[in-house]
């Protein structure tokens, strides 16, 4: 419980970009609810926090007038895990890899090449890999880290209009099809995500992921208490936290948890 904190919108830097149809769905639910269910996970980066998930929940609340965000404060792993992007649509690996031709003359840093390995680690050079039925088509960048974010931003650009795209956790096998690729992600170091939001930029939405040990969600905190300064912030979210264990509504679950959003 001691993780928990209320910390001030301009203190947390994020990694991410948010998506606008996403971003305006989570406001108006937090805004009916009028509370903050699941904390954001950030990191202590000197004196602010990075983000390691949820960048649209800090978007919905502070674009709802709060100036605070509870979030619960993880020790920064060496790097984050990064999720695989299964696109599903008719005709789609040749769709995907004619687009990401056309776009290659553009891309600055980044070349185009086939035979790469897929899943798994992607192999030193690589900053991404698109898994077909006939093999891998790599993108390969070397250079800076806000570089490397600029060229996933291609990528993604490059995802055919009208393609379901969706997240699956690493490792996890896919089976490409005539209908179906897999879009996989280098990782990136905390040091890395830094530099990117230091030069101004921001990875795709849907890139990054993270592991924490003990996820705190459910804390439903009211948003009446997020308006105001820190320091009475904090105090508040203290009593209410205290007085949430007295009355037994705090549990704590081992066991894997499938969530539905």
């Amino acid at each position: 419980m001691n993780s928990l904190r209320l910390v001030e919108t301009g203190r947390l830097l994020l990694h991410e970009a948010r998506e606008p149809a996403r971003l305006a769905a989570l406001r108006e639910t937090i805004a009916a609810e009028d509370v903050q269910s699941h904390p954001v996970i950030a990191a202590p980066h000197g004196d602010d926090y990075l983000v390691l998930d949820g960048a649209h929940r800090v978007g919905a609340i502070s674009g709802l007038g709060c100036n605070l965000v509870l979030v619960q404060a993880v020790e920064p792993p060496d790097e984050a895990e990064s999720w695989t992007h299964v696109l599903e649509a008719p005709g789609i690996p040749e769709k995907l890899a004619g687009r990401l031709r056309s776009l290659e003359p553009g891309m600055e840093g980044v070349e185009l090449a086939r035979g790469a390995r897929c899943g798994g680690e992607l192999p030193l050079g690589v900053l991404a890999a698109v898994e077909t039925e006939e093999g891998c088509l790599a993108l390969g960048s070397v250079g800076p880290a806000a570089e490397q974010a600029r060229a996933l931003w291609t990528l993604q650009e490059a995802y055919p209009e009208g393609a379901a795209v969706r997240r699956v956790v690493p490792g996890e096998p896919v089976e490409p099809s005539e209908d179906r690729v897999a879009v996989y992600h280098r990782r990136f170091s905390l040091t890395e995500l830094a530099e990117v939001v230091r030069e101004g930029g921001t990875l795709p939405a849907g890139v990054t992921r993270f592991r924490v040990a003990e996820r705190v969600l459910g804390v439903r905190f009211p948003l009446r208490y997020m308006r105001g300064g820190e320091r009475e912030g904090n105090e508040e979210l203290g009593r209410f936290v205290e007085s949430l264990l007295r009355r037994g509504r705090v549990r704590r679950y081992d066991e894997p948890v499938v969530m539905f959003e």
